[in-house]
């Protein structure tokens, strides 16, 4: 670099020195880059086609450091900003040594893709064997592993070594080649007293047993066709005693072995302390099996998705449905193919709630039975406050159909949540509308269990 280059890049330091942003305390500007930070990770969960190429292949982290001088300076210096680590075969080696000597000694969120090519990527393998010596420091881990074999294995080196202040845990995978155990699935070993989260995705529930006593929210995602014992099943769930909220995907295990309908008398499952429970059953009998065959007093919410016909029968035909769950409030349905009469018999099977949410495009039958005038003094959930379905542009009528009657029987709405890309205001009704109820607009599902929740990896139930 010659002497005019020289001094030109002097006075472009000096002149950014001088900007505004400039003068704001190290510290406010470190926080606004975390948040800038989770702002990348939210758009690039609701976009799958960033803004840019650069945006793509680059962590927020990167990206600040090549502003100016004081944006890497303060950016190199704040140890958030590069605890999130993902270990693929798009980052080298010298890559993942910066990160984390920018790290500092703060927690760390690990994520783990692997498996995508068989045999392994050489540089996966030594990436692993870097990463896995910092695990005392891991708050996060994440690991996706496409295929596992015993020649090289991803998530049995993790199973024994010390993770003591791990938090959550997510382990998925497709296929495995000779690593199921001839004497029940492999355990962790180590101490997680920490760890409040887990979700166990494809083999995964066959293959690891994990430490669940302190878990507090736990997904059984069965992506791949390997029904577990029942037994098994059970002694998962009873060995979580602070559980609260319960996700299960697939049919997890097989009803020839174990008849669903039989639990609730057969050997049903206490979990006193379950809040929000989630379902997604393939063949149908789980979701009757489930609510059934739980005991769960504290439930708050339920969320079914891809309900079909009859699949709810069992359980709304039991004389004492409408009072297992006392304190149910929230009722979600995700894709459901239910008829007119089956949509009724929900207001007499949980009566007590409080906000429906249906997301599907086939929404007439629910909108007009509680757009309908009562019959014989039925009032379908008469505490209803909220309510959240899809929309287009032929729903306004019954929309406000329902805003008039709820009002007319003295059970009025308080809000109304509407999935929708067009504008309220288009709505010939929304002036009437805005002057009797809340109206907001979504675009995508809320997170679970609650709307504080992160969890990129929860695109199941989407």
């Amino acid at each position: 670099m010659d002497s005019v280059q020289v001094v030109d890049v002097t006075a472009r330091r000096i002149a950014n020195k001088l900007t505004p942003i400039c003068s704001l305390p190290s510290e406010l500007l470190a926080k606004i880059f975390k948040l800038g930070q989770n702002i990348q990770w939210e758009d690039n969960e609701l976009d799958a086609s960033p803004t840019s190429q650069l945006v793509a292949d680059h962590s927020f982290g990167i990206l600040v450091t090549h502003v100016s001088s004081h944006f890497r300076e303060v950016a190199i210096g704040t140890p958030q900003l590069w605890s999130d680590i993902t270990i693929s075969s798009c980052m080298s080696r010298a890559e993942l040594e910066t990160c984390l000597t920018r790290t500092g000694g703060c927690a760390l969120d690990v994520r783990i893709e692997a498996g995508l090519s068989v045999p392994l990527d050489p540089l996966i393998m030594v990436q692993i064997e870097i990463i896995i010596v910092h695990s005392k420091r891991y708050r996060q881990l994440v690991i996706n592993c496409v295929s596992e074999s015993s020649a090289q294995s991803v998530v049995p080196r993790f199973s024994k070594v010390a993770m003591p202040d791990l938090k959550h845990l997510s382990i998925a995978i497709g296929t495995a080649e000779g690593l199921f155990p001839h004497d029940g699935r492999m355990p962790f070993s180590a101490e997680m007293p920490y760890l409040s989260f887990v979700r166990l995705r494809g083999l995964a529930l066959m293959l690891f047993c994990l430490p669940l006593q302190n878990v507090t929210t736990l997904h059984l995602d069965q992506t791949v066709f390997t029904p577990i014992l029942y037994s098994t099943f059970r002694r998962m769930i009873i060995s979580s005693s602070a559980l609260q909220n319960l996700s299960l995907y697939g049919d997890l295990f097989s009803p020839v072995t174990t008849p669903l309908t039989t639990l609730e008398v057969g050997d049903p499952i206490d979990i006193p302390k379950l809040r929000c429970l989630r379902i997604s059953g393939v063949g149908g009998e789980l979701y009757s099996g489930i609510l059934r065959g739980i005991i769960a007093d504290s439930l708050t919410s339920i969320v079914l998705k891809n309900l079909k016909q009859y699949d709810l029968q069992p359980f709304m035909a039991s004389p004492f449905s409408s009072i297992k769950f006392p304190l149910l409030r929230e009722l979600v349905l995700i894709d459901p193919d239910m008829t007119s009469d089956e949509y009724t018999q929900l207001f007499y099977t949980f009566p007590t709630t409080t906000s429906f949410a249906i997301y599907h495009r086939e929404t007439a039958d629910i909108l007009r039975l509680l757009a309908e005038d009562p019959a014989d003094g039925f009032i379908p959930w008469p505490e209803l406050n909220t309510l959240s379905v899809l929309v287009d542009e032929n729903d306004d009528d019954v929309v406000a159909k329902i805003v008039e009657r709820r009002r007319a029987i003295g059970c009025p709405l308080e809000k109304m949540r509407l999935g929708t890309t067009e504008l309220l205001t288009s709505m010939p009704h929304f002036s009437w509308l805005q002057e009797h109820v809340i109206m907001e607009t979504f675009v995508t599902f809320g997170a679970w269990p609650d709307a504080d929740s992160k969890d990129g990896e929860d695109t199941l139930f989407q």
